[in-house]
């Protein structure tokens, strides 16, 4: 399999190349923080220098396709001797920060808490802003990142944090807003550039755009899984703001759901301090409690290529015949893979991410 993948230093100083390997999986998180998987020989020249823990790859020249080294691993076998390399995608910058709220000294009205209100983008990018790039601690900067303009996209909501991890923190955020983001690289100026991802709908029922359609009879989907789960679902929840014992502020969400059809769940929204929060933040936390629904399928490029028809985050039609399903989702995961025997191949993951023991979070509120 011949491709080019360049490496950089931490400051996007040119290393080298290589194009060929045995393997590389590239996938990208509508929500969350991506991850790559390089595997290629070690007798290539210069190999342990370009594969250091922190730098930088970009695979085929594409700036969104741009990976942070985390790990490597050295193998030898009958076959020959290997060097794994794994990380993250640009997007894995926000792992390194947690959000730290500014102290009475930097912001009276904080009060112990991260907080703004405004249209998605512009929450998104003021946790950016006050973790990453204009932090009141100048050393939490990261010197070579810049912040895209902001255009004011997206629904308006209040949001809050202290001391999550930052990635964690924007899953939350997006997955709650259905806005994505990313973090690529601007070689030419040796910039990270961090902006939101907007998604067009290309469903079959809207008309301003070509659609994309998949569809087994169309002869464009080689395999499909798909899964719904309810297990953790809940659709009425009480919600606890502030306040001890029988003066704790609480908000009922959803209380006209009856019978065999009432599913509850305590909402711990403890940072909440009024009525109109509480509700703003028990609909935020709720959404953790809807079912999951996802389909992840493997794509043949007969009448859609991803990146020239469709992009991530798009909304596109699903129709699997045999089982009857239609359903119009978000692209919220693709993984391209290269492999020396197989070619290229492309994953999708579109609709929710099912939880597995892996991705389970600390849902420990933080008072």
């Amino acid at each position: 399999m011949k491709f080019e993948i360049r490496f950089y230093d931490k400051k996007f100083n040119w290393i080298g190349a290589i194009n060929l390997c045995n393997y590389l999986q590239f996938k990208r998180e509508l929500y969350g923080v991506g991850t790559f998987e390089l595997q290629v020989s070690l007798n290539i020249k210069n190999i342990l220098n370009l594969c250091k823990i922190g730098n930088v790859i970009v695979i085929n020249g594409d700036s969104k396709k741009v990976g942070i080294i985390r790990s490597f691993k050295i193998e030898d076998s009958r076959k020959g001797a290997t060097i794994t390399i794994n990380g993250h995608t640009g997007d894995g910058l926000t792992t390194q920060k947690i959000v730290v709220p500014p102290n009475a000294s930097q912001d009276s009205n904080a009060l112990g808490w991260e907080k703004i209100e405004g249209n998605a983008e512009t929450v998104i990018k003021h946790f950016i802003n006050r973790n990453m790039y204009n932090a009141y601690d100048k050393n939490r900067n990261i010197s070579n990142l810049m912040v895209a303009e902001n255009t004011n996209f997206g629904k308006t909501f209040p949001w809050k944090a202290r001391y999550t991890n930052l990635a964690e923190e924007l899953e939350n955020i997006c997955s709650y807003a259905q806005v994505g983001y990313n973090i690529y690289a601007d070689i030419k100026n040796k910039k990270w550039v961090f902006d939101i991802l907007r998604g067009k709908d290309r469903t079959k029922s809207q008309k301003d755009i070509s659609p994309v359609v998949f569809r087994t009879e169309y002869s464009n989907i080689n395999e499909f899984t798909y899964t719904e789960d309810y297990l953790d679902y809940a659709n009425t929840g009480y919600a606890g703001g502030s306040g001890e014992d029988e003066k704790r502020l609480m908000y009922v969400l959803n209380p006209d759901n009856k019978d065999v059809d009432r599913f509850e769940t305590f909402l711990d929204c403890a940072n909440s301090d009024n009525i109109t929060d509480l509700m703003y933040y028990a609909k935020q936390k709720m959404v953790d409690f809807e079912p999951k629904k996802t389909i992840e399928l493997l794509t043949l490029p007969r009448t859609f290529t991803f990146e020239e028809d469709y992009f991530l985050g798009d909304k596109v039609s699903v129709y699997i015949d045999n089982i009857g399903l239609e359903i119009d989702v978000i692209v919220t995961s693709v993984i391209e893979i290269w492999e020396r025997e197989e070619g290229y191949i492309c994953e999708l993951r579109l609709g929710d991410k099912v939880p597995n023991i892996f991705s389970i979070k600390n849902k420990e509120v933080i008072r």
